[in-house]
Formats: C-alpha cells, structure tokens, sequence
C-alpha cells in the first residue's frame, strides 16, 4: 500500500500550482460507484479531468462532502484520501452525520465552507485556481473565496441548470426538488464566476436564454478514457457471458447468439428505463433473438420494483439481464453491445452514451440527450427520438437490430464522432489556454 503520510508531505512540498476541484455532493472517491445517490457522470468527469491536470503538471485537491458512512462499506468518509502525490480527494464535514441529498445542501454550504478554509488555513498553501462543480460545488467555492484576503480565479462547470431541468421535470415535482430555489442560487453565483464552462451546447443556449448570462461559455465536454474505452474483440470464454446468463437465465452460449441492446446509469425516473421496458418488448417481437443489459439498484425499492414488474409482466424474464454495479465489466459489456439506448430526459451530455460511442456501438438516445443530439446524430451515430415516445424507440431499436449493416456502419460513425475529438488531454490544454491559467 502507498505510504499516506509520505504522500502527504510530498503533496504539500510540491511547487505545483493547487487546483482546488469542487465537487460537493453525492459519494466521490477514486473508484467511483455508479448508482449510489447523487452519484455518476459527475464524479467520473472529475477524476478523468482531474488526472489529465496532473499529467499537464498540477496538484489537485477534490473537495467533496463527508462524515457519514459510505452507503456500501459502512466506513465514515473523513480525512484525506491519496491516489499518488499529486491528487488527493478531502471529506469535510459538517455537523450533519448522514447523507444529504444535492437538492437539500443549501443549508449546509456555510458550515462546510468555514470546514474547507480551517483546513486550508492550517495547512498554509496556496490555492492557485478553484473549479467547482454544480449549482451547490460553485456556492461553496464562492464562500470560501469571499472570506479570502485575496480572491482565487474560479471556474464553475454546472453540467446541468435548474431551469433545463424545470423544463423537464412534471410541475407536481418541482417543490420537493427545490427547483426555483436552485436557480436563484445559480443566478446569483454567475456574476460572481470568472468563467463558466459548458458541458454540452444546450447548457450554453441555457445561460444566456435563462440566466442572460452575457459571459461567452467556455467549452469543456466530458471526454473518454481511451485506455478503457475502446473497441475490441470479447473472448468466447470471457466471464462475462456467464455472468448476464446468470441475470438472465440463460447459458453463456445463449448469450452470444443474441443481439444485445444495453442500457447502464443510475436507477432514476428521469432516466426512463420504464420506457426502455416497453419499447424492448416491442421490438422483441420482430427479434426475438435479442437481449436487454439494464442496470436497476435494488435499493431504490419503490422503482425498482415498479421496474421488475414491467419485466414480469411483459414476459421478458429470458430476455433482459438485471445488473446493479459493473464498473469492471463495463468496457466489455459495451464491446459485446449492439445497441446502446438511453431515453433519459434528464442529461447534462450524456457520458454512457459517448463511452459506448467510442466502443464502436451505434447510440439510439431521447433528443434531450445532448451528447447524442449534437454530435452522433449529426453525423449519423445515432438515431434521436422525441423523449417519452415509446413506438419510437421499439421501431428504432427494431430498426438497428434487423439490418446488420447499418448497425456496422453507424458504430463506426458513433466511434469517429467521437474519437479523437472527445480526448481529455487535449481538451483541457484548450481550457487552460483559455482561462490563462499555466503552470
């Protein structure tokens, strides 16, 4: 095991310039578990953007709120946590010893902003640049900057805006998500930003047409691990034909005969596996030789049993394989994909979308997919439906599996559209330049 305190002290002597990179909420550590609450795309974008920093010559700090156990091992999330001597993830805590969801943290921002800076202090750095992340990542940011003598250039990357998810969320939700409370927030953070990045073209079209924000967005995607993320060729013995024949009683031979449409995030309705549900069942029909990969955590009861049931009631218990947690096997679960569908009407970009694009799968996305609507799409990766439509998806789903070819060449164009475009190395080289933030 690496030497923590050794760390430590290397961490601190080191001449680098400090990024402080805020990402408040959900459960952030460096292998990250998809599906835990508040938890996903965020936090891989983080450690991804994070480790390209270090490999352009930084030392990071990830700030992200602890003092409660982790959901799944139990242990107290508290103290610093290294992965090598340049980046480090710190918990702060507050006086709060439980989980809190995103929505609900602006009661806590205060206290977990004079946390931040009594370590800070006491640790008598610099801290050079802050990116924050989120409406409530940005607040915290923005707290500590103000109890400075000096102020830090800060950077804030919303990856989503109350106002697009107002838009997309039924009006009967929007008190208990404390929706026009985040978007006050988020309007009064903006003046307060030296600049805001934009994950996709529609937060873009957001901060101006919704928060008239008069700063040019600068452009900052996520990108694709392409070490992880790539296509190749799954060996007939790979233990992964097993295990989706376990999930969905079938052999491993079995597995590999069928067309497999796949679809991985967290368990969320506005992710919309219901309508995946119906729309498969649709589609089946005409292919019965076809397979569903849904991922649905057990522990959200209420939706996953909801979930189950569609299955049991559209007879597909042969037909779909239930995972929870497949951080390992997701580069092979996407290589033996045919199709990758995701109906979500909730995307800040759409990261499982381009990461099954840069494994050579063709995308079938909802048209709030930004990811999907304005790169596949464009280029012929992807087949975009209105969101909800579930005839829709079943006839393009049923389009792609029928025709053998046409799947081929748009898991081609998927790839392209993406790679070498959507690389972290030169994209955050791009955003340094253009913050004039250098080592």
């Amino acid at each position: 095991m690496p030497d923590a305190g050794k760390m430590h002290q290397e961490f601190l002597a080191s001449r680098r310039k400090h990024v402080l990179m805020i990402t408040n909420h959900g459960i952030h550590q460096w292998r990250i578990i998809p599906g835990l609450p508040d938890t996903g795309g965020q936090n891989v974008f983080v450690n991804q953007f994070t480790a390209a920093l270090v490999e352009l010559g930084f030392k990071i700090t990830i700030v992200n709120r602890g003092g409660y156990p982790h959901p799944v091992t139990g242990e107290c999330r508290r103290g610093l946590h290294y992965k090598g001597k340049h980046r480090r993830i710190l918990y702060l805590e507050d006086e709060v010893s439980n989980f809190i969801r995103k929505e609900d943290m602006h009661e806590r921002l205060p206290n977990l902003a004079e946390s931040l800076k009594c370590f800070l202090d006491a640790e008598r750095g610099e801290v050079g640049l802050i990116i924050s992340h989120y409406w409530d990542g940005a607040k915290l940011g923005a707290l500590y900057n103000q109890s400075l003598r000096e102020r830090v250039k800060h950077v804030w990357v919303p990856h989503s805006l109350g106002a697009i998810k107002k838009r997309n969320v039924a009006k009967e939700k929007w008190a208990g998500l404390r929706i026009d409370e985040r978007i006050a927030a988020e309007q009064e953070l903006i003046p307060e930003m030296d600049g805001i990045a934009a994950t996709s073209a529609a937060i873009g079209r957001a901060l101006a047409e919704d928060y008239e924000c008069t700063k040019p967005p600068l452009f900052l995607p996520p990108c694709v691990d392409t070490e992880r993320y790539y296509p190749r060729k799954v060996s007939n013995r790979h233990d992964v034909w097993g295990f989706l024949g376990e999930r969905a009683e079938l052999s491993p031979e079995e597995v590999r005969r069928r067309k497999i449409v796949t679809e991985i995030s967290r368990t969320d309705t506005t992710k919309r596996k219901s309508v995946l549900l119906k729309a498969f069942a649709q589609a089946r029909k005409r292919t019965p030789d076809s397979l569903l990969i849904i991922s649905i955590d057990g522990r959200e009861k209420e939706l996953s049993g909801m979930l189950k049931g569609l299955i049991r009631t559209f007879g597909l218990q042969n037909h779909v394989a239930v995972v929870g947690y497949v951080w390992d096997l997701l580069p092979t679960i996407y290589a033996i994909t045919d199709i990758y569908c995701t109906p979500s009407v909730m995307e800040g970009f759409g990261m499982s979308a381009q990461e099954a694009a840069a494994s050579g799968v063709p995308v079938v996305a909802s048209r709030l997919v930004p990811f999907a609507t304005e790169y596949l799409a464009p280029a012929k990766g992807a087949i975009v439906v209105p969101a909800d439509d579930v005839d829709g998806f079943a006839h393009s789903l049923e389009t792609l599996l029928t025709d053998d070819d046409l799947r081929k060449e748009m898991g081609e164009r998927a790839y392209h559209a993406t790679i070498p475009r959507f690389t972290w190395r030169d994209r955050v080289t791009a955003f340094l330049d253009e913050i004039e933030f250098k080592r």
